[in-house]
């Protein structure tokens, strides 16, 4: 999200606003939960004339306080009232709205709060209106509310309650308060604003319960209320016995301090007890097959809960049946899983929509991870039923042709074109430009399937069936062989980053052969190819690898997959460099996003930023509409660290340190094969 906004989120339940702390109308702002808009409009005005704004502060993830000042009227000087609105996320929006009086005289004054909801589906917001969108907005009373904004659409109904707790006049969408205020006097209302879908949210309290009056007297000696909050409301794992960093290299300890706080904030609870990290902030703030199996990888390092749940919640989620509309076929992991009206009512697929190529295979290589950062038989055996559908999708629908490699192709309306990582319409061509006409099959996906087929042999070996592996350790050997023979390009001494529909290379370069690294299906005699020239100039930016080489006729450094650098991307490429024992290479990534991230707000990397050159003294220029916080991105900082220190479970210790380029790094309390419930409950 960019600078103009604040974000603050909890779970699913976000609030985009202004920097003033409005939500205005026509714009993205908005309080957002079930994938729908709930509040399109949140207004705050004295004597009928808007604030001016001083300033904002995000205290956490939830919570934000905006600070603002009366403006000039015939009767009062500009400045005359502070208006202080302290903001938490929960299962709604709670603000404490607090007006001091700086006059000398008692002052009579008009606040007015106005809110609004259109209801939008999440998709029609980042995408523009639907057509089809055919519900009415209407005003009802509702027992114990100031306001009920209610929606309809034929059986589809949602509400937005509104409390305050001081009585208001209302007058249609406007609450009207008249207040009389003594010199320094404090007026206050405690706002509650629930989003209902079926059965209402109980409400929370006060913010002023968190947070404390904002005129009361300073006291350090209290206790920190914020973390108080914390251990109240966020009793779940991932809480407790996280790896503890001591480096002497600052920047670093401020980003991987952001990225625990980002992933607390990404955490969803799909199915009770088990905790899947969302894909990213604001607009994919649900589950992503792809993006919650990849950041769950990333982070296993913290410890094996995002792991654990991240795999049941997609195995009850993978598809039994065939289904056209949703390109959902026996045995495939869902990519995206949404709730709003439009995906409900199926003008999009997206209820449970599966139309990506490589969650799949990826399942499998985080249940291999999970079992080796475990060791629990348990878990293998009540998800190896899940794991052979996965592996019959492979051989039976993602080769669609029966040449040996998988392959994809859009299927429905509303679905996307290109259902691998780089999922934009345009992030597949040539080098001349031209785009490649499906079916599909990437470069990254054969070494997905590659991994995932090696990694199987091994568990079913742990579960003693070792006539399953070898069958599969020889099938993904012959994998290996083809890919190797198919996808080289010998006149550019790199991979291909695609076959197309008639299997013709796709010659652009790319950063996609860099997952073929991770995998591990390339050849050695080759790594040192794919490797030199990942690093050339027109690929590596100083900030990052690109996603598409410079040289290329689509290249844009403000593309989304077409030039810009992706931390996730990078985090795999330098982890497969480190692999293939090209560490030095793998470094000299790892540090690039470190001094990417101290360059960003919060010292947080974004989902992508732009492809531009470094130069000195300069910073990575922004991609204006990426995600911030996102999964992945924010697994790239901990994956870069599980990389640099060479952690593996094999090894009978939990504390690792490595001295890099001047930089001392010391990881302590890496926890593995000491689960907690880490089984079907």
């Amino acid at each position: 999200m960019d600078s103009d906004h604040i974000t603050i989120i909890e779970e699913s339940v976000f609030a985009v606003s202004s920097r003033a702390g409005n939500i205005r109308s026509r714009t993205v702002e908005g309080l957002y939960a079930h994938d729908t808009r709930f509040l399109s409009n949140f207004g705050l005005a004295l004597e009928g004339l808007s604030l001016e704004p001083v300033g904002a502060n995000q205290l956490d993830h939830s919570m934000a306080t905006f600070y603002a000042s009366s403006r000039r009227t015939r009767k009062l000087p500009s400045s005359a009232f502070s208006v202080i609105r302290d903001r938490y996320v929960s299962n709604g929006l709670y603000e404490d709205i607090y007006i001091m009086n700086h006059t000398t005289k008692t002052s009579s004054l008009q606040v007015s709060i106005t809110c609004d909801a259109d209801f939008a589906d999440v998709f029609e917001v980042r995408l523009g209106p639907a057509l089809s969108k055919e519900g009415k907005v209407t005003v009802e009373e509702r027992d114990g509310q100031d306001l009920c904004l209610h929606y309809q659409r034929g059986e589809f109904t949602r509400e937005t309650w509104v409390k305050f707790s001081a009585e208001p006049q209302v007058r249609g969408r406007t609450s009207i308060f008249d207040v009389n205020l003594p010199p320094k006097g404090v007026w206050k209302t405690c706002v509650t604003i629930l989003p209902v879908v079926g059965a209402p949210p109980k409400p929370t309290s006060c913010v002023q319960d968190i947070l404390g009056s904002p005129f009361s007297p300073y006291r350090p000696s209290e206790e920190n209320r914020i973390e108080s909050l914390r251990r109240i409301v966020r009793e779940a794992p991932f809480e407790y016995s996280l790896p503890r960093l001591e480096t002497d290299y600052i920047d670093l300890r401020q980003t991987y301090q952001q990225a625990l706080a980002d992933l607390r904030a990404l955490r969803l609870e799909y199915l009770p007890g088990y905790y899947i990290l969302a894909a990213g902030v604001p607009w994919f703030m649900t589950l992503f097959g792809r993006d919650s199996t990849i950041a769950a990888i990333q982070t296993k390092i913290l410890g094996p809960e995002f792991m654990i749940g991240t795999l049941y919640t997609l195995a009850s989620l993978q598809a039994a049946k065939y289904d056209a509309f949703r390109e959902a076929e026996p045995g495939k992991i869902p990519h995206e899983v949404r709730k709003g009206e439009l995906s409900l009512l199926e003008v999009v697929p997206h209820s449970s929509y599966y139309g990506s190529v490589d969650a799949t295979p990826l399942f499998l290589v985080l249940l291999w991870e999970a079992y080796r950062w475990t060791g629990s038989v348990k878990m293998l055996q009540q998800l190896m039923p899940h794991a052979e559908k996965a592996l019959n999708w492979i051989d039976q629908y993602g080769d669609m042709d029966g040449d040996g490699f998988v392959e994809y192709q859009l299927r429905t309306k509303n679905g996307l074109r290109n259902q691998g990582w780089k999922d934009s319409r345009d992030s597949i061509s040539f080098a001349n430009g031209k785009l490649a006409p499906p079916p599909i099959a990437l470069c990254e996906v054969q070494g997905y399937v590659y991994d995932a087929k090696r990694k199987m042999a091994d568990l079913y070996k742990v579960l003693g069936n070792t006539s399953r592996a070898d069958d599969l350790r020889l099938q993904a050997e012959h994998l290996k062989r083809r890919f190797n023979e198919v996808f080289w390009m010998p006149e550019k001494q790199f991979f291909a980053v695609a076959l197309d529909q008639h299997k013709h290379r796709v010659d652009s370069i790319t950063s996609n052969p860099g997952h073929c690294l991770w995998s591990g299906i390339i050849d050695e005699v080759k790594a040192p190819q794919v490797v030199k020239r990942l690093m050339e100039p027109d690929m590596f930016g100083g900030w990052g690898i690109r996603t598409l080489s410079t040289e290329m006729i689509r290249y844009n450094p403000l593309s989304y997959h077409n030039g810009s650098v992706w931390p996730h991307d990078n985090s795999l490429i330098a982890a497969g460099m480190a692999q293939y024992g090209f560490y030095n290479e793998a470094k000299t990534i790892a540090l690039s996003l470190f001094e990417a991230a101290s360059a960003f707000p919060r010292y947080r990397l974004p989902e992508l930023f732009a492809g531009y050159p470094r130069r000195e003294y300069a910073f990575p220029a922004p991609y204006p509409a990426a995600n911030s916080p996102q999964a992945w991105a924010t697994g790239a900082i901990i994956y870069m660290l599980e990389m640099l220190l060479g952690i593996v479970p094999e090894r009978e210790r939990t504390n690792w340190e490595a001295h890099i380029d001047g930089i001392s790094i010391f990881l302590n309390g890496v926890r593995y094969r000491n689960p907690k419930q880490i089984t079907q409950r």
